[in-house]
């Protein structure tokens, strides 16, 4: 028996592009970097050349907003 920690699934984007007005590239980082965590949370799987989102509105906190955007994209995935 190991004790080990069970790993997340891995979620490898080759390229992601937000389009989200008034970011700085430090949080543009941590928000593409807790995208990857929730799809991988989310269970995503499968290979996509190309998913797009578009989201009403890109505002409220960074947490939220990767959330939305989680959901978003495992809408268009599933």
């Amino acid at each position: 028996m190991s004790d080990a920690a069970p790993q997340a699934p891995e979620v490898r984007i080759d390229r992601l592009v937000l389009e989200i007005p008034g970011l700085d590239p430090a949080q543009g980082r941590a928000l593409a970097l807790g995208i990857a965590q929730g799809l991988a949370k989310a269970g995503a799987t499968g290979e996509h050349a190309t998913v797009t989102a578009p989201l009403a509105e890109a505002n409220g906190p960074p947490a939220d907003l990767v959330a939305r955007i989680v959901a978003a994209l495992m809408e268009r995935l599933a």
